[in-house]
């Protein structure tokens, strides 16, 4: 049975079009999906994104369970901060990706949808030995992205406090109607935006509040849509697109949250990957011809004879005026500037490799920020 979150009344009443996305009916649009996306570029978007898992983690081996299972460096992160990581199987490919929060006496990981069931299953077979309690809260709490350039003057107006000193990547917990609130500056669109995790009795209260003050300076609601292209723009995975659990760091570029001086799961099937090399690396691409290029599309070289890669995702992007796309590529064919070609039903069309991200990020981020 098909999954809704606790603002699906709220979408109803606001005119969303809903689909359905991972087990769960979310909006995909408002008013349309470009004019949300620019929205968040230039003032203010909010999205429902309570279906993300939020899986809690407490016990005095907190830390240190976790450290085994994912490959970034936990310890690097002080209380109030959050860190993006992945966890891998033994097979040193992606089971999922995810943000940690450090909190006073837990740990809270804001997983995918798809993979909350799947990740809260794994952490459970892997607890014997560690003094840790997993708790899945998904069902507990609701989660409100708002992002945009004129995010944090919305919020502060809405929550009555100065979000100033709250930099990228950090995160604070207040009261707000007499509950806590969580508040982190994070998000999956590149522009200064906050992530708030409210329980589900305020989640409705919470959404309308900001939507009062905040369509008086522009902003839009969004919906998935707006979300698959400002996270494309930015070059961010998708897990069940971009990356699965048949996917290694080295190939989907991961590797900057892969720390080889530490132990954990999945660690010696990747130095293996770094030793004898890898076959395919993900990578962006703009179409040069005016092209669509869907998730499944065939990738050719110069050539036009020779299938390089394959299509992962693929959108219109508002900002860069094309098409953009992320793809999987044979590795040696992978150089910026170089030309291949998409097929599109049956024809050829010109695109162009590109570094990633497709546009820069704009977030609040401290100069010591490191990830």
């Amino acid at each position: 049975m098909i999954k809704t979150t606790p603002l699906y009344n709220t979408h109803i009443r606001q005119k969303a079009k809903l689909t359905p996305f991972n087990g769960w009916l979310l909006p995909l649009e408002y008013k349309g999906i470009l004019q949300e996306a620019e929205s968040v570029r230039k003032k203010a978007g909010m999205f429902d994104v309570s279906h993300m898992g939020k899986i809690e983690i407490k016990g005095g081996q907190r830390e240190e369970f976790l450290q085994r299972l994912t490959a970034n460096d936990i310890s690097k992160i002080r209380e109030g901060g959050v860190q993006y990581n992945i966890a891998c199987n033994q097979e040193g490919n992606i089971i999922d990706d995810f943000m940690v929060y450090v909190k006073e006496k837990s740990i809270l990981c804001i997983v995918n949808a798809s993979n909350t069931a799947i990740l809260y299953d794994w952490f459970n077979a892997q607890k014997d030995g560690f003094d840790v309690e997993i708790e899945d809260l998904t069902s507990q709490f609701s989660l409100i992205a708002l992002q945009g350039p004129l995010s944090e003057k919305i919020l502060s107006e809405c929550l009555k406090i100065n979000l100033q000193n709250l930099y990228y990547m950090n995160f604070i917990e207040i009261k707000w109607k007499n509950e806590n609130i969580l508040v982190s500056r994070t998000g999956y669109t590149g522009e200064d935006g906050f992530e708030i995790c409210v329980s589900n009795n305020l989640v409705s209260s919470l959404w309308d509040e900001i939507f009062k003050v905040g369509v008086l300076q522009g902003l839009e609601l969004c919906g998935l849509g707006a979300r698959d292209i400002l996270r494309l723009e930015m070059g961010y995975p998708l897990y069940g697109k971009d990356i699965d659990n048949t996917t290694n760091p080295l190939e989907a570029n991961l590797m900057w949250i892969v720390k080889l001086y530490k132990d954990f799961i999945g660690k010696d099937r990747i130095m293996y990957y770094l030793n004898n090399g890898i076959k395919k690396r993900r990578c962006g691409f703009i179409m040069e011809d005016r092209g669509f290029p869907r998730t499944g599309y065939r990738i050719f070289s110069l050539n036009k004879s020779d299938i390089v890669g394959e299509v992962k995702s693929g959108v219109y992007s508002p900002n860069i005026k094309k098409f953009i796309g992320i793809g999987y590529l044979n590795t040696e064919v992978i150089a910026e500037g170089k030309e291949i070609f998409i097929e599109i039903r049956g024809k050829l069309y010109k695109a162009k490799i590109v570094n990633l991200p497709f546009i820069k990020p704009r977030t609040k981020r401290r100069r010591s920020y490191g990830g």
